[in-house]
């Protein structure tokens, strides 16, 4: 083994999506100060480097579109993050596509973001002095890091070559899951009977053409993945959405062809909402007057542990009267009319008489939202703010293991991230005008909460069911959300490897008033970063960032965006460091 004060002065970046692109920038930021020792080369591994990413491509599709607009994104660290390292640069997202004609608060299609993360990377590699810092981009995928726990590293490409280094970052995005139990009766079903089954994917991977010519499709999930899948099967179908004033949606779909009925319910049964059309310039954060940081602090303290839907959820309702009290909205300034506003279905979809009509509520709620994000509604702007704000504190809560483990398990993982996210991670406007003029055109169905899927062995088809009404049969399946987070289920060569030899295990957490563990299926890891065995050995050459270590690093695989401090380039930037340091280029405290 190279003795430890003879370093190879060789790194390796896997996966050149977001996480991975600013981690390299950093490291060319960090070659360009006086406390930089080259030479050091960087050898950044993915099959689509240069492109974006798996997730980002720069090729794939104009349809898919971004969920945030382009002035809420940047690779580049401002003095929010309070960064060590200098930034050369400030361009955002919007400041790349200006001159493709995106204004700031437009919604730029996915490919358009893969076009930035590929001029980020090519500008770091054009900036990096080759005497100090040497990047050199591999189109290919690792399938296994090897090597002693302190010690250099092996990196096996799917090529057969074999790079040698000092320390190894891992940047992962979602990555491909086997079947679970549920998905996989499902799929041996469709073998049976000759039906579709399209499990968790991401949207990029789903063969969206084998659904035309079926009469029924159920689509299980009503959040992000559900409004690509109809961007996605208009498409590849030949349909066009033509102005229309006369429809509710604004919008006539004109089919192509071949378009099933769409089938479509969830869980909690909440559709996301639109995200407000807010013109040329985003409001400022809401600032908690009520769920301060003061009191998510004294929270935080209480050695018994916070239950959520008692101490928790009245600040947050709380919060919500005021700011919309002292804007002059007392209407809705009320539990009244903001609990229904909030849960339709009522909270966790149980309120038996909400669902009677889930279709008719569904499809009005929508409209609604589509309304008052178009108006824009300032009453609807001011609790989409108000929960974005309640959304940070409660994430703090958790990160600071605030809440009782069987608060997470029942309330947040039960049912307030959806609730959350059905309000401040929706689709552009677009989207919700689109599949409501399919709903329009008689090509979706909502069964709203509590979607059940069975299968009807005598009819040779899936019956579908919400918490309310008959079924309805189906011949294909489409499960509308990414894969888990679950280290037992990857696909990735890398990861299998890692779990076959127990050098990588499933995260566990408890938090605050209770000795329960809850398994999570993230990585665990030592402090941040470093990947610990099952025997206990933490890999402290090997760093991982992204959303299989989720548990450990929330908020990191949200986009960063500028002046928030971002969870994402704040990682990127002590990766980094600590890989320089590993290269022997980097020995400032």
């Amino acid at each position: 083994m190279t003795d430890r004060s003879e370093p190879l002065r060789t790194l390796a970046v896997v996966g050149a999506g977001p996480r991975g692109t600013a981690i390299v920038e950093r490291l060319v930021a960090a070659s360009r100060t006086g406390s930089w020792q080259g030479p050091l080369t960087v050898h950044v591994i993915d099959p689509l480097v240069g492109r974006g990413g798996a997730v980002w491509r720069h090729d794939q599709p104009e349809v898919l579109l971004m969920n945030t607009t382009t002035c809420q994104t940047t690779l580049y660290p401002d003095a929010s993050c309070h960064p060590q390292l200098p930034a050369a640069h400030r361009d955002t997202l919007a400041d790349h596509l200006a001159a493709e004609g995106y204004a700031p608060t437009d919604f730029a299609s996915r490919a358009a973001h893969g076009r930035y993360l590929a001029a980020v990377l090519e500008r770091a590699i054009a900036d990096a002095d080759p005497q100090r810092l040497r990047i050199v981009p591999h189109a290919a995928e690792a399938v296994d890091v090897t090597g002693p726990a302190d010690g250099p590293q092996r990196v096996r490409l799917d090529d057969g070559r074999v790079l040698r280094v000092d320390a190894v970052a891992l940047a992962l995005g979602h990555l491909a899951t086997a079947l679970g139990p549920r998905s996989q009766q499902l799929a041996d079903a469709a073998e049976r009977h000759g039906l579709l089954h399209l499990g968790p994917a991401n949207p990029l991977e789903v063969d969206y053409a084998a659904m035309l010519g079926r009469e029924a499709v159920a689509v299980q999930g009503m959040g992000l993945n559900f409004y690509d899948a109809i961007g996605m099967l208009t498409s590849v179908a030949g349909g066009r959405f033509v102005p229309d004033d006369e429809a509710p949606s604004g919008l006539r779909y004109l089919p192509g062809g071949g378009e099933p009925l769409l089938v479509v319910g969830s869980r909690s049964g909440m559709v996301y909402r639109p995200k407000p059309d807010l013109g040329s310039e985003l409001p400022a954060p809401y600032t908690p007057e009520v769920l301060t940081p003061e009191r998510v602090l004294e929270l935080a303290v209480r050695p018994a542990g916070v239950d959520h839907e008692r101490e928790v959820m009245p600040l947050i309702l709380a919060e919500l009267r005021r700011a919309l009290a002292a804007a002059g909205f007392a209407e809705l300034a009320r539990d009244g009319a903001l609990l229904p506003l909030l849960f339709p279905f009522g909270r966790r979809g149980g309120d038996a008489r909400a669902v009677e009509d889930a279709h008719r509520r569904t499809r009005d709620v929508l409209r609604e939202a589509l309304r008052a994000a178009t108006a824009p509604d300032p009453a609807w702007v001011l609790v989409y703010r108000v929960l974005i704000a309640m959304r940070v504190q409660v994430n703090r809560l958790i990160d600071l293991g605030a809440y009782t483990t069987e608060s997470v398990r029942r309330d947040i993982d039960g049912h307030l991230r959806n609730a959350f996210a059905s309000w401040a991670s929706g689709p552009p406007v677009l989207r919700a005008r689109q599949v409501l003029a399919l709903e329009e055109a008689g090509l979706v169905r909502f069964v709203g909460p509590r979607m059940h899927l069975d299968i009807d062995e005598a009819a040779g088809r899936y019956a579908v069911r919400g918490a309310e009404g008959a079924s309805l049969l189906c011949d294909g399946v489409l499960e509308a959300h990414l894969p888990p987070v679950d280290l037992p289920a990857y696909r990735s060569p890398l990861l299998g490897a890692w779990r076959e030899r127990g050098e990588a295990q499933k995260d566990s957490w408890a938090s605050r008033g209770s000795r329960t563990r809850m398994l999570t299926g993230s990585i665990a890891v030592d402090g941040l970063y470093t990947p610990v065995g099952t025997d206990g050995t933490v890999y402290e050459r090997r760093l991982m960032v992204g959303v299989p270590v989720s548990t450990a690093q929330p908020g990191s695989a949200i986009t960063a965006e500028p002046g928030t401090s971002a969870q994402l380039l704040r990682h990127a930037e002590a990766v980094a460091l600590r890989l320089a340091r590993a290269g022997g280029a980097w020995t400032a405290e």
